[in-house]
């Protein structure tokens, strides 16, 4: 059986936490943070901030606003 350790620069880093004693916690946040939809999650929703700022609305608000 080989084990997997995935705490390099992962969330511990991120939130400037010493490394946890609970490792059933940890390996579910290293989990999670390489499932498909974690890594897709930053660029798309970068991609879905920048569209919503491009609409028509998000523009006129804008300009509303200034």
């Amino acid at each position: 059986m080989s084990i997997l350790s995935l705490h390099g620069a992962g969330h511990h880093s991120v939130h400037g936490e010493t490394p946890s004693l609970h490792p059933v916690r940890d390996f579910i946040a290293d989990w999670l943070e390489a499932t498909p939809a974690a890594i897709m999650l930053r660029p798309v929703g970068a991609f879905l901030a920048d569209w919503a700022k491009a609409t028509p609305v998000a523009i006129l608000a804008r300009s509303l606003h200034r």
